[in-house]
């Protein structure tokens, strides 16, 4: 009763319903199940890439702040260094200035000792 061909083939209209039947209730059981399952763990890993990239993004900002704060502070120990040795370079030119001074002061000072002790050995010889 229910048997057509198609192409040859005998088809059994009571076995096609049968089928359809079955199918839809396979479908069914898969969406409760196993699609609402598998839809919830994609919306959780994408949530997780979500997350890691946005962290990603947070960290690579506070690297370049970072980077932007020790390339700020190695300039300005650069420019206190500089400072430092330049201070340093003039505190020793006048500490050699001094000095220079001090030497010339003290040769003066002998010269005019020795003049002294000439003059005086000179008048005492003469007295003598």
């Amino acid at each position: 009763m229910g048997d057509i061909t198609l192409f040859g083939l005998p088809i059994s209209i009571g076995t096609m319903v049968y089928q359809a039947l079955i199918f839809t209730v396979l479908v069914f059981i898969l969406k409760k199940l196993v699609f609402k399952k598998l839809v919830g763990v994609l919306n959780s890993r994408k949530q997780h890439i979500e997350n890691q990239l946005q962290l990603t993004e947070q960290y690579k900002r506070e690297a370049e702040k970072n980077l932007e704060h020790s390339v700020e502070v190695l300039n300005q120990a650069r420019r206190d260094a500089r400072e430092i040795m330049k201070h340093s370079e003039n505190e020793a030119k006048l500490m050699i200035t001094d000095a220079k001074l001090e030497v010339k002061e003290i040769l003066k000072e002998v010269k005019e000792e020795s003049f002294r002790s000439r003059s005086f050995m000179h008048k005492d010889s003469k007295g003598a």
